[in-house]
Order: structure tokens, then sequence, then C-alpha cells
């Protein structure tokens, strides 16, 4: 078989997949940089005051005359 024959036949493949590959990058670029526009005017908060907080202290199942330490 002719080499140039079997490069002839590959040739539409590869074209097709480095266009492929191409869309989905500029694609992900997009989406990208609209993220990125949209990031700042995003609403934040409410915020915890103190999120590490211990919230059921007062519900503590052992307390210190059963702390076996």
């Amino acid at each position: 078989m002719n080499p140039v024959i079997l490069i002839g036949c590959f040739t539409p493949l590869v074209i097709i997949f480095i266009v492929m590959k191409f869309a989905v990058w500029v694609s992900a670029v997009n989406t990208e940089n609209s993220y990125v526009k949209k990031e700042p005017l995003r609403k934040r908060g409410p915020f915890v005051a103190d999120a590490y907080a211990d919230v059921d202290e007062e519900e503590e199942e052992y307390g210190d005359r059963t702390d076996y330490r």
C-alpha cells in the first residue's frame, strides 16, 4: 500500500480531531471568561459570626465529671 494513500485517508480524521479540540478549547475559554466577569458582581453573605463555635455547648452528652482522660 502506498504511504501517500494511507496519509490521504487519515488526514480528514486528523483535521476533524484538531478542529474539535480547538472548538472545545474556545468554548471553555469563553465559559471561563464569562464566569470571571460575573464573579465580582456576585452577592455574598450572610456570613456566620463564629464559624468554629461549639453550637451545642450546653447540650454536651458528657461533662467534666465523666471525662475519663
